[in-house]
C-alpha cells in the first residue's frame, strides 16, 4: 500500500443532474428550462469528496477517495471514469443491493440556485467506518459532507498523525460535533453562504474570528468577485480568474479546494496557492457537470501565467 499525497473523503451524493432556467420560479409558479433538451438526461458524476479526487489526480498528485456508495457507483461506470484519471479507489465501500444518491441542481441565468438530494446509502452513516490506516498514510486528508462521526475519525486521526488536514463547505451543518471539527482543522474552505452560516452559528462578526477555534487558514470564496484568504497576520485578497465562456458552475468550489491543495502540497506560499485555486476553478465554469474540463498541470499553468504571470516553486 503505496502512501497519498491526498485523501479526499465524504459520503453525499455521487450523481448530479444540472437544470438551467432564466429565473427561479416563485411559489407555486412553474417556468421552463433554459437548456438543450438532450442535457435534461444527462447524469453527471459528482460529489464534493470525489470532485476534489478528480481535480487533484488531474493536476498530478497521487490522491485516494474515501466514501461508502451503492453498487450503481460501479455499473454506472462512475468506478472506470475515477480509474481512469488516477484515483485510487480502494478505500471506498461498495455495497452491493445499495443505491448511491442523487442531487438535483436548479440554476437561473444569474447563478442563483439551490438543490434538493436524495441521499440514498449516505443517509445513514452511522455503521460507516473510515479507512484510518490509509488516512494515517497520506500527506494530506480533506474532508467534505456529510460531517458525521465518520469524517470526524478520519480527520481527527490525520491530525493525531500530524497530516494536513482540510475542512470544505458546509461544517456547520455538524452541529454539536462542529467545535471537534474545527478544533482539527488546519484549513477551512468556506463559500460566501457557508461562512455566513458558521459566523452566524458561533457568534463571530468577520472569519477571522474562526482562526481562535483551530484552523490557521480560513478561505472564503466569492465567486467572481475571488476568495479572501485569512490568516493570523493579516487577510489576502485572491481575483478570480475570468473565462470567455460560462456555462454552470456546478464543482467549480470543489476545483478551488483541489487547486489550493496542490499549490500548498508543492509547497507554494498561500498567495500563490490562491491563484492555482482560482485559475482551476475557471475550467470547471465552461463545461456541464463537475469533472467533465479539469485541468492537467500544464494548462493550469499556462492560464496562470495568462491571468498572474509565471508561476514558479519554491
Amino acid at each position: 500500500m503505496s502512501s497519498l499525497d491526498l485523501l479526499s473523503i465524504g459520503s453525499w451524493t455521487v450523481f448530479d443532474h444540472i437544470l438551467r432556467m432564466e429565473r427561479l420560479p416563485a411559489d407555486g409558479e412553474t417556468v421552463p428550462l433554459d437548456m438543450p433538451i438532450g442535457a435534461i438526461d444527462t447524469i453527471h458524476y459528482g460529489d464534493c469528496s470525489a470532485n476534489i479526487a478528480a481535480a487533484a489526480a488531474r493536476l498530478g498528485l497521487k490522491t485516494g477517495l474515501a466514501m461508502v456508495v451503492g453498487d450503481d457507483f460501479e455499473t454506472s461506470g462512475y468506478r472506470a471514469h475515477l480509474e481512469m484519471l488516477g484515483v485510487d479507489i480502494s478505500p471506498i465501500e461498495i455495497r452491493a443491493g445499495e443505491r448511491s444518491g442523487h442531487s438535483f441542481n436548479f440554476f437561473d441565468r444569474a447563478n442563483g440556485s439551490f438543490c434538493v438530494s436524495h441521499l440514498g446509502i449516505a443517509a445513514d452513516q452511522s455503521g460507516f467506518r473510515a479507512p484510518l490506516d490509509r488516512v494515517a498514510a497520506a500527506r494530506a486528508l480533506v474532508v467534505s459532507e456529510m460531517f458525521s462521526p465518520y469524517t470526524l475519525s478520519a480527520i481527527e486521526h490525520a491530525r493525531a498523525h500530524g497530516r494536513l488536514t482540510a475542512i470544505n463547505g458546509m461544517v456547520a451543518t455538524a452541529r454539536e460535533l462542529a467545535e471537534r471539527f474545527l478544533a482539527a482543522a488546519d484549513i477551512l474552505f468556506l463559500s460566501r453562504g457557508e461562512a455566513a452560516d458558521l459566523l452566524e452559528a458561533r457568534g463571530f462578526d468577520d472569519p477571522s474570528g474562526v482562526l481562535a477555534l483551530g484552523p490557521r487558514l480560513v478561505v472564503v470564496t466569492e465567486g467572481s468577485a475571488g476568495s479572501l484568504w485569512y490568516e493570523a497576520d493579516g487577510v489576502t485578497r485572491v481575483p478570480a480568474v475570468s473565462t470567455t465562456r460560462f456555462v454552470d458552475s456546478t464543482g467549480a468550489g470543489d476545483s478551488f479546494v483541489a487547486g489550493a491543495l496542490f499549490g500548498l502540497l508543492r509547497g507554494m506560499p498561500v498567495a500563490a496557492a490562491g491563484r492555482c485555486a482560482a485559475t482551476v476553478a475557471s475550467f470547471v465554469v465552461e463545461a456541464w457537470g463537475c469533472q467533465t474540463n479539469l485541468p492537467v498541470e500544464a494548462e493550469m499553468r499556462e492560464r496562470y501565467r495568462a491571468a498572474f504571470g509565471e508561476l514558479t516553486l519554491p
